[in-house]
């Protein structure tokens, strides 16, 4: 009897117990977190606080991304991705111990990365300095996740601490401390350059205009007649004009429409395609000057017209290149690339004719149905998309 209710007594324990547990397994205090699996720690558990850290780096690192991307250092932003995908890893390993294995970042190992940031008068041609104000932004950030890289090194070595000051995760520590080591290189790439883009051109939104004949200047506005310069356009010889027109097709008509100097043989008019839905006519796209077999239009200023059979066209996108640029940007004259205009609504388009001449500034000109597309601001960038 006794042996029975002492058996009894021990099934009652082992199902309390059973019960507690899976009690504590549905309902996890709110200070406590798992650790892996069903392992609960408490939340100030070092390598809670370490993955804190590691997930505080990351947000640093992503602000940062953000400013390269707005000042279009792509390679900048490109080395942030890789260090991103670095510390994702080490996050990783630290969770499922797996080991990390052998590594490089921004194709540097950790002996050369070593090197390079105790060593960067002879990698970068210039000593080791204090950062301030006066080095820009841009160091500012680095250096802001240089000092990131190394709280997290810290905790990472708190994390993995013995109470004889061993270490359990050497590889871990080791990537951390080369991180911060990685931020240092990056400040002194970006201070000599290695981060410029010198291949960005300006892009400029073209709006709706027309380039007018000697002739038609005096049938519209009067025999002997100047048209009257404003202000000069980034290429050089070209103007905006005082003058102001309609154009008139079937459906309608565009009122003020600007026009440009100078004087053209043939008269040319610019429009998007929502323009010819204003219009009623369907403009062909062709590059400037390609007039054949385009519809034409009615001139109009005051009670003065001039019917023109031929010449509305939507300007094909193009880049001017200066001759000096031809070779920076690896093009020439007549070739087709595609450009990313680098906007807040990032667009590639395709089919961009080239056109190089030393008597022009290098610039793409767009139209503003395309202006539209990618969210286009004054000064702009794109870049030839290979």
């Amino acid at each position: 009897m006794e042996e029975q209710a002492a058996g009894k007594v021990r099934q009652m324990i082992v199902e309390a117990v059973s019960a507690a547990i899976a009690s504590r397994q549905k309902i996890k205090p709110e200070y406590m977190t798992h650790l892996r699996g069903d392992t609960l720690v408490f939340k100030d558990h070092p390598r809670i606080v370490l993955r804190g850290s590691i997930d505080a780096l990351e947000s640093e690192i992503i602000l940062v991304q953000t400013r390269a991307r707005e000042l279009h250092f792509t390679r900048l932003y490109q080395d942030l991705e890789e260090t991103i995908r670095a510390i994702r890893w080490l996050l990783r390993c630290e969770v499922s111990g797996e080991p990390v294995g052998e590594w490089k970042l921004l194709g540097l190992s950790p002996q050369e990365l070593r090197e390079h940031s105790h060593h960067p008068s002879q990698y970068y041609g210039m000593r080791h300095f204090l950062p301030t104000a006066e080095h820009g932004e841009m160091v500012a950030h680095l250096n802001r996740l240089r000092t990131r890289a190394r709280e997290t090194e810290l905790a990472a070595y708190r994390a993995f601490k013995g109470e004889q000051g061993q270490v359990s995760r050497e590889d871990i520590l080791m990537m951390f401390n080369r991180l911060s080591s990685l931020y240092w290189i990056m400040m002194f790439r970006y201070l000599t350059g290695a981060y410029e883009d010198r291949n960005l051109v300006e892009v400029e939104a073209s709006g709706r205009h027309v380039h007018l004949s000697p002739g038609d200047v005096e049938r519209l506005f009067g025999r002997g007649y100047q048209l009257t310069r404003v202000r000069e356009l980034s290429q050089p010889g070209q103007f905006v004009c005082q003058e102001r027109i309609s154009v008139s097709g079937p459906k309608g008509t565009l009122k003020n429409v600007v026009v440009l100097g100078p004087e053209r043989s043939k008269t040319q008019v610019e429009v998007s395609f929502t323009d010819g839905l204003t219009l009623g006519i369907k403009p062909p796209v062709r590059q400037s000057g390609d007039i054949l077999n385009s519809p034409g239009a009615v001139l109009s200023f005051g009670e003065k017209q001039v019917s023109i059979d031929r010449g509305v066209i939507v300007a094909k996108r193009h880049m001017h290149v200066a001759e000096a640029d031809a070779g920076r940007l690896q093009v020439k004259d007549n070739e087709i690339v595609n450009i990313e205009v680098l906007g807040s609504r990032p667009v590639i388009f395709k089919d961009t004719v080239v056109r190089v001449s030393e008597k022009y500034a290098t610039y793409v000109h767009i139209d503003y149905d395309e202006a539209n597309a990618c969210g286009f601001e004054k000064g702009i960038s794109c870049r030839i998309v290979r």
